[in-house]
């Protein structure tokens, strides 16, 4: 928490300062381009969180790990090496079709297009030398990705802003960071496998289990990817690059309170697993219901804020009425789907634990189905209000439903290990 606290303080200072310094449009087309980083990054097909919940069961053995730790490895060099090409690729054909890059000179789309592709591949490599501090629980290396890359997005972003505008020096700037972060992560891995434990290899019964898995866990998680940047695909495409800047900050805000629900999420993703035996699941439901209170709570108390100081804040943080006039009422619509997409990120990991990962998939695709099929109607109309009104109705529809299912789902597993213990 306190890492992700550091990132939300250091953003908040440096959105303010990169809009000045960038302008409005070129902002747009900043958020735009960084966007492929996270859209990538989901493109693991849900590895990581099998390869944590592997290592985090408590009947793992050391042989176990080891094996999952190669194919690991393996598995995000080679998706590492393809989105590298994929995105290039990508970006090429964009930069070349969409109108809102006409804001930046040709080299400059070059230099960024080739430091995207990069940091792809790198970013990659770290999801897998990040599963191993996520499933030992130590936060405080998990995090060093938070300090470095988080800082280099923020802070040292923003300064480079004011002595050279230029995004393509930003993202040059911002891939240093992942190569510290890389190379501070080799190093810890390494103290856990030596030798040619450290080193990739494919074993083929371990990837078939992590990816049975972790496919099932891959759609939800694309999905949310999807719910995240589709936003600015829509935006840049149908209204402008001013309409991305519009959304994208009260968006940011919002991402940034449920990333705090996120931080319990990761660690109670591994804690779950752990506590999934007939001893010890009472607790694991008394946490879940302390957890989902506290978090309704302080959504309730975010959507009072918004109404009460929201725009006074967005007039000092942003310093361009242009801009808080376009975002406020985006904001307002969105801290009412902030309060319930806040209370499916528990949940989400509980029904991961218990090996169902397909069950937030599902809900994860009908969410963004419901919300593509909204934002189409209601852009060409309401423009970045569209996207807002299409990500409140989506969760309307779909959050009660998942929390539902996902409580009955944990009562007959309680059910289930109790009846085992009094058959014994």
């Amino acid at each position: 928490m306190l890492g992700y606290v550091y990132l939300l303080l250091a953003s908040f200072f440096s959105v303010s300062i990169l809009l000045h310094n960038l302008g409005r449009d070129v902002f747009g087309v900043y958020i735009f381009l960084i966007s492929f980083i996270p859209l990538s990054a989901v493109f693991d097909f849900g590895i990581s969180n099998a390869v944590v919940r592997k290592f985090s069961l408590p009947q793992t053995t050391r042989e176990d790990k080891v094996k999952t730790w190669q194919t690991s490895f393996a598995i995000f060099t080679a998706l590492a090496l393809i989105l590298l090409a994929s995105v290039s690729v990508l970006l090429l054909y964009l930069t070349r079709t969409m109108p809102i890059f006409s804001h930046l000179d040709q080299n400059t789309v070059n230099w960024s297009i080739l430091i995207l592709s990069i940091i792809v591949f790198i970013n990659h490599l770290n999801s897998h030398f990040l599963t191993l501090p996520q499933a030992e629980q130590r936060f405080d290396i998990f995090n060093s990705k938070t300090l470095l890359v988080g800082t280099a997005n923020t802070i040292v972003s923003a300064v480079a802003s004011g002595i050279y505008p230029n995004i393509a020096v930003i993202f040059g700037i911002q891939l240093l960071f992942h190569v510290f972060t890389l190379i501070y992560m080799v190093f810890y891995g390494h103290k856990f496998f030596s030798g040619r434990s450290f080193f990739p290899y494919f074993d083929r019964s371990t990837g078939k289990e992590i990816f049975s898995f972790g496919l099932k866990n891959f759609v939800g998680t694309l999905a949310g990817q999807v719910e995240n940047q589709f936003s600015n695909f829509l935006l840049g495409a149908m209204v402008s690059a001013g309409a991305i800047t519009a959304f994208s900050i009260p968006q940011s805000i919002v991402a940034k309170g449920a990333g705090v629900v996120s931080q319990f999420a990761q660690v109670f993703f591994p804690l779950s697993s752990s506590l999934l035996n007939k001893d010890r699941i009472l607790k694991l439901k008394s946490l879940v219901i302390g957890l989902q209170g506290l978090i309704f709570t302080g959504g309730i108390l975010a959507v009072i804020a918004t109404f009460t100081i929201g725009e006074a804040f967005l007039t000092w943080w942003l310093k361009d009425l242009v801009v808080v006039q376009t975002a406020y009422p985006v904001l307002k619509i969105l801290s009412f789907y902030f309060v319930l997409v806040s209370l499916t990120p528990i949940p989400t990991a509980l029904i991961q634990g218990l090996n169902k990962p397909q069950v937030p998939s599902f809900f994860g695709v009908l969410t963004v189905v419901l919300e593509i099929a909204s934002a189409l109607i209601l852009v060409p109309r309401f423009g970045a209000l569209g996207v807002a009104y299409s990500f409140l109705f989506s969760t309307i529809v779909s959050v009660p439903a998942f929390l539902l299912v996902s409580w009955m789902l944990f009562t007959k597993e309680i059910s289930r290990l109790q009846l085992n213990l009094e058959n014994q």
